[in-house]
């Protein structure tokens, strides 16, 4: 393929159903399941805070072949999806993709982004040509829990944000766990806020999927210390009894990772939090 037939143009040139089919196209053959149908993907670009005309797509032969997606908070961007579709893998077009999506950055006013990469997918090696940095391993744990119940305390979301903050100055949260992102699963979703105290203190929380959807999965969990964090488990535990859960992007160390790992949750894939400066 001639770089005559390669163009690269802004996502939001394409409707939100050819960019989900390209998605999907981008991420065949992945380490583990990716595909979206529209919903979902509305669902991921408007959690993720994705930027359609700052996110890039790229064509080949004048099919879209190519995906990038970036979401923005201020200053502060995440590469929320990258990919070439397979046929045309293995040509350098990641590399080109990349290298003009980021130059697209500083000048919106970015001034650093983010990404999360499976700790064996090769293209960490492109993001770190690209000038990406590891920052930290990312465990996704996954079990079910033997843990005493614990009385649960629902949150509202000035609750959730108070108790958020707190948590966050002890383990940052990714992207994708951050205030913004549980705040939309809250209002647009009827996901549920959940908590424990000590005292009068809100110590720890949890934020669950509606019952309808959950499959296991929480949005976030996080807790001021491995105390908090075991309270907050026995609440999981009786909140939703014989769930397998899983939760994902967890710093290893934390006082939830260190607390789940006791009550038998274990880590079954590990991503690399990576960052690049402008």
């Amino acid at each position: 393929m001639k770089r005559a037939d390669i163009a690269i143009l802004p996502a939001g040139q394409l409707s939100r159903t050819a960019l989900a089919a390209l998605w999907n196209q981008a991420y065949e053959g992945y380490f583990v399941p990716a595909a979206f149908d529209e919903q979902r993907f509305e669902r991921h670009l408007r959690r993720a805070n994705v930027e359609l005309g700052l996110s890039r797509v790229l064509t080949a032969g004048g099919q879209p072949a190519g995906l990038s997606l970036v979401g923005r908070r201020d200053a502060r961007a995440y590469l929320a999806g990258f990919g070439i579709v397979r046929a045309q893998r293995r040509r350098g077009l990641a590399r080109l993709l990349i290298e003009v999506q980021l130059a697209a950055l500083p000048a919106a006013g970015v001034r650093d982004v983010v990404l999360e990469v499976i700790e064996q997918n090769p293209a960490r090696t492109l993001y770190g040509q690209a000038g990406f940095e590891a920052l930290r391993p990312l465990e996704l744990l996954s079990g079910t829990l033997d843990a005493p119940a614990a009385e649960a305390v629902a949150l509202g979301p000035a609750d959730l944000a108070a108790v958020h903050a707190h948590c966050s100055a002890i383990a940052l949260p990714t992207w994708r766990r951050e205030l913004p992102t549980l705040l939309d699963a809250l209002t647009q979703e009827s996901a549920a806020a959940i908590g424990v105290r000590r005292g009068d203190t809100l110590v720890g929380y949890a934020v669950l999927p509606e019952q309808a959807r959950h499959d296991g999965t929480l949005l976030d969990a996080a807790a001021v210390d491995e105390a908090a964090a075991h309270s907050l488990l026995g609440v999981l535990s009786s909140a939703r009894p014989d769930t397998r859960w899983r939760l994902v992007d967890e710093p290893g160390g934390s006082p939830f990772f260190s607390a789940a790992r006791a009550r038998g949750l274990v880590p079954v894939m590990r991503q690399i939090e990576m960052k690049r400066f402008f």
